[in-house]
């Protein structure tokens, strides 16, 4: 007789999630401190001069290298994704996931506004420093949801 998995909680789904989130963030991270040391960014590509919308189609069409492509996905995923954590938190009422989930996404966003600012106004290094903050907040504020949220 076949067993079939029992279907997983809401709880653990949310954890499953949190985890996933943090595993893009380290490899975003990674990916980023590579794109620290050995990318140059040209002086001038579309986002330069007004709006930031047309940088992001530039850099997935791969005109600044592949590792830009992947940290730029990689946002796209953890903002995806931290939406998803915040909307299953929101769902599941429970205060540790709301809270924890709310302040790793604002930071997400902070991060992901200070990756724009960086790559469409010559690299300044507030933006970077917006980056870097935006990261470890987030980073804590996640690792935190998961160890604050786990069965005893």
């Amino acid at each position: 007789m076949k067993q079939t998995a029992k279907p997983q909680t809401s709880d653990s789904m949310i954890r499953h999630n949190v985890a996933g989130l943090l595993v893009l963030l380290v490899v975003q991270f990674i990916v980023g401190m590579y794109l620290n040391f050995y990318t140059e960014l040209p002086d001038s590509h579309p986002g330069t001069s007004g709006s930031f919308a047309p940088s992001i189609p530039w850099v997935l069409a791969n005109h600044a290298g592949l590792a830009l492509v992947i940290h730029v996905i990689v946002w796209i995923l953890l903002t995806v994704g931290g939406i998803a954590v915040l909307v299953r938190a929101i769902l599941s009422r429970r205060k540790a996931y709301i809270v924890g989930s709310s302040v790793g996404f604002l930071f997400i966003l902070m991060a992901g506004s200070g990756g724009l600012s960086f790559l469409n106004r010559g690299g300044a290094d507030k933006d970077s420093f917006m980056m870097a903050i935006g990261f470890i907040v987030a980073l804590v504020a996640y690792g935190v949801t998961f160890y604050k949220t786990s069965s005893k």
